[in-house]
């Protein structure tokens, strides 16, 4: 066992991850609103269910989700999406969205989902793996553990539906 393993927690194998479906929605839409809520920002969540069903699950999926289970109840959640470097002319997976019921975190859940999207990214030819994390999170410690690494050169900027059309409004 090398360092790095020795210091991760080894997730519980009773736990399954699976990809979403459909009927997977509104434990979706509960573990997003979770997330924001536990973020602090509540608030800011207007997904709906037909939106998911639409954007992860219709004839152009903009997303994918995987499910974790234990004993056959949901317990986390990994949003992915598709990214592209044109520096590298290499795609690579994006964890959008990671959340694991309270009940579970420190157990490996979140881990075991990571690690499952590690698996997708390699089947798929991508060459990294993505995540992005607000600063107060305390799982960041275990992403440095795992060896991702926080850029800091890099900084994330969000343009919303209002600044969107703001924007649109001054273009010539």
């Amino acid at each position: 066992m090398t360092a790095l393993a020795a210091n991760i927690h080894v997730p519980n194998t009773s736990v399954t991850v699976r990809p979403a479906h459909p009927e997977d929605c509104e434990t979706i839409l509960r573990m997003i609103r979770a997330l924001a809520q536990y973020q602090g920002i509540g608030d800011r969540v207007t997904a709906r269910l037909e939106n998911l069903r639409r954007d992860g699950f219709g004839p152009t999926p903009r997303f994918e989700a995987l499910i974790a289970e234990a004993n056959g109840r949901p317990v986390g959640l990994a949003m992915v999406q598709l990214t592209y470097s044109v520096w590298e002319a290499a795609a690579s997976l994006q964890i959008t969205d990671l959340f694991v019921d309270e009940p579970a975190r420190g157990t490996g859940v979140g881990f075991r989902l990571v690690i499952e999207v590690a698996r997708l990214a390699a089947e798929r030819g991508c060459t990294g793996l993505q995540l992005n994390m607000v600063h107060a999170n305390p799982s960041r410690t275990s992403l440095d553990r795992i060896g991702f690494v926080h850029q800091d050169d890099l900084l994330h900027y969000t343009l919303d539906a209002k600044g969107l059309k703001k924007l649109l409004e001054m273009a010539p």
